[in-house]
């Protein structure tokens, strides 16, 4: 509904490309979350490993969406009106307290024997 130079934002090609890229970076992850609750009824030994997936992917793909949905956004991205930047926040706290995709990709790699 917000407009700009008297047209909706929506309607501008810019954004219409950047709201696929986050679509398209999400898309992904919701059949890892899928398949590493399936993995965990179904697959035990497969569970740890797919969860360590699923959360480092959506460690990355989180902290796009949030900056990406900010700069479309513009200004009003930073405002409370929005609250965007409680996502944003809350994506940064989450990366230092449950660790980022780095440290879980390292994870990762533990479970498979391949780092020490």
């Amino acid at each position: 509904e917000r407009k700009q130079f008297g047209r909706v934002i929506g309607s501008f090609q810019a954004v219409k490309h950047l709201c696929a890229e986050m679509a398209a970076a999400l898309e992904p992850s919701r059949s890892l979350v899928w398949y590493a609750a399936h993995a965990l009824d179904e697959v035990p030994d497969d569970a740890r490993l797919m969860a360590c997936h699923a959360k480092s992917h959506l460690s990355e793909v989180g902290r796009f969406v949030a900056r990406t949905a900010t700069e479309v956004h513009g200004g009003m991205g930073f405002t409370d009106l929005l609250g965007l930047h409680y996502w944003f926040k809350r994506i940064g706290f989450d990366r230092q307290l449950l660790g980022g995709p780095e440290l879980v990709r390292l994870e990762a790699a533990r479970l498979q024997g391949w780092a020490a």
